[in-house]
């Protein structure tokens, strides 16, 4: 996978940052994938919004994006995960969207105890989450 390019996305209703990239599964099949970053107003967090779509256009379903390409073994998989990550109405786009639940977020991050950028590293905890990399010029070193 090549470095991820973001880009500030700007509506009438708000503005989120965007990186899209195509993600190949082990069964061979290109998927594409749409991440986002929003700022919540409610929790005082960034928060990742994200979706993954077949080559027509079509969402792929919770389950298949759970198994192949999040990569939680059937054995592992929980409720956690459904608790964690939400299918909810985007809040600037208008159209259901994966997110990772933020109500954990000030509190992990508080553990982090980093010096660095606070979002590189909130980014290198929640992106790897959705197969998101750092960029090597981001890289924490």
């Amino acid at each position: 996978m090549s470095e991820n390019k973001w880009n500030w996305q700007l509506k009438e209703n708000g503005k989120y940052a965007r990186e899209t990239h195509l993600e190949t599964l082990a069964s061979g099949k290109i998927v594409s994938a749409d991440i986002h970053i929003l700022y919540n107003f409610t929790y005082q967090v960034p928060t990742l919004w994200f979706n993954f779509f077949e080559n027509n256009g079509t969402p792929i379903p919770f389950d298949e994006v759970v198994r192949d390409i999040l990569k939680i073994p059937e054995s592992e998989e929980s409720d956690s995960i459904r608790q964690r990550i939400s299918h909810y109405e985007h809040p600037i786009l208008g159209v259901l969207y994966y997110n990772i639940h933020p109500c954990n977020t000030e509190k992990i991050m508080k553990e982090l105890k980093t010096d660095d950028s606070y979002l590189i590293s909130w980014l290198s905890v929640y992106g790897q989450q959705v197969g998101l990399r750092l960029p090597d010029s981001l890289k924490l070193h």
